[in-house]
């Protein structure tokens, strides 16, 4: 099989780069990595709806045994003025919003339960 797949590397070579429109380009490959000189967002921000914390908070949670934290407020994409997440707090947050001070990672509100007071 080796030997098979050898032959097969020595005789194939790669494509000659093509240009193409943007919107003709879906499924191929990029000849060369594309960077920007900024970061976008300038940011680190939410991929998803949840709970800004902090991860000693949360480290050991379960089921069994979940974090309890105090929610400090809620955080929008776009939103200014945010909450300062200290120990024992968490903040809600949306997609695409900041992430706020103090807040190292976001719990899915999936895996919480909502604020009903049976822990997250």
């Amino acid at each position: 099989m080796d030997e098979h797949l050898a032959d097969i590397l020595a005789t194939v070579g790669p494509l000659e780069p093509i240009e193409l429109q943007l919107l003709d380009a879906q499924g191929c490959v990029l000849v060369e990595d594309v960077t920007v000189p900024v970061a976008l967002p300038p940011f680190d921000n939410s991929s998803m709806d949840g709970y800004a914390v902090r991860v000693a908070d949360v480290a050991g949670a379960t089921e069994e045994f979940p974090a309890v934290l105090t929610v400090v407020g809620d955080v929008a994409a776009g939103a200014g003025g945010l909450p300062e997440v200290g120990p024992g707090q968490a903040a809600r947050i949306m997609t695409g919003a900041p992430l706020p001070p103090g807040a190292e990672a976001v719990v899915p509100v999936e895996w919480t339960d909502g604020g009903t007071g049976g822990g997250a």
